[in-house]
């Protein structure tokens, strides 16, 4: 029987291969060293297959054509971003089971190509997650910034029936789902990011109540600036509540970069409480619900 032996969640930024000059380079050395981390749960779990959630930047796609959820179901994952390029096996047989499946057997619209363009949400976890290793993947795009927005719980669902599938099978998958935390591109947001709710977020992730993503609206994640989380919660729909290990967080000038391991479990090398305390309690309020970093007494 198949199974998932391994979950990661980790920030794509592009600046980990542009590199501009306001961007704080020990910071994205640090984010580096996090992936680089993560990808060691490869190592750990050998995994024959790599199931990839991940987005678009206008790179792949355009508003003349988005799809809510799409696969590559080709021979190879081409990435290009920043004179980069990438070139990895996917796993095709098992990527045309998941697209006729999921159309077919559990009712998912999923568009499909054999040989579109990724950008840098894969690019860069490419790069620093799976590294050089050898590993077919399988690569998944969910439509994270053109309104209309799939819900936090539509992509769990698509998570489980996913899982589902793969307990039909025999590989050994591995999942990583990527996507950045209180980023507000292209927005007069830009410069004021949500860092305070990214870790009241992170924290929820730690104690496994990954409901408090996915009981949101659409609407709720783009006021906070985390539309990318539905990567995340394609994931957690994948491998259920599971508790999290922060890696670390990383709050830049625009946005924060999470890298989190929630499969195979292992004893916390940091916790997200720790520093809370010169934030001070804090109350979020978005469109009537009430977000606490410390719970009211």
């Amino acid at each position: 029987m198949g199974e998932i032996v391994a979950a990661v969640g980790t920030c794509h930024t592009p600046y980990m291969f542009t590199r501009p000059p306001d961007e704080n380079a020990a910071q994205l050395d640090a984010a580096g060293a996090a992936m680089q981390e993560l990808g060691k749960v490869l190592d750990e779990t050998r995994p024959d297959v790599i199931v990839f959630f991940g987005s678009d930047h206008v790179e792949t796609f355009s508003v003349t054509c988005i799809p809510t959820f799409a696969i590559i179901a080709g021979s190879r994952a081409i990435a290009k971003f920043a004179g980069r390029d990438y070139n990895l096996p996917v796993h095709r047989e098992m990527a045309e089971d998941l697209l006729n499946k999921l159309v077919v057997q559990h009712n998912f619209d999923i568009a499909y190509s054999e040989d579109a363009e990724l950008g840098h949400a894969f690019a860069v976890p490419f790069e620093y997650v799976i590294g050089k290793r050898d590993i077919p993947i399988i690569p998944f795009f969910t439509n994270v910034y053109v309104p209309p927005l799939p819900t936090p719980k539509r992509c769990a669902a698509l998570g489980q029936a996913i899982a589902e599938i793969i307990k039909g099978r025999k590989e050994r998958v591995a999942v990583i789902a990527s996507g950045g935390m209180s980023h507000f591109p292209g927005t007069s947001k830009y410069l004021t990011p949500e860092f305070d709710f990214d870790r009241w977020l992170v924290a929820q992730f730690e104690a496994g109540n990954t409901d408090a993503l996915l009981n949101m609206t659409g609407t709720q994640l783009d006021e906070v600036g985390n539309t990318e989380m539905l990567n995340w919660a394609t994931m957690f729909g994948a491998i259920g509540p599971q508790e999290g290990e922060l890696v670390d967080y990383i709050p830049t000038w625009h946005h924060g970069l999470a890298m989190m391991r929630f499969l195979p479990h292992r004893a916390r090398k940091m916790a997200s409480t720790k520093g809370f305390e010169q934030y001070g309690g804090f109350k979020f309020n978005i469109q009537g619900f009430q977000f606490y970093k410390h719970p009211p007494a």
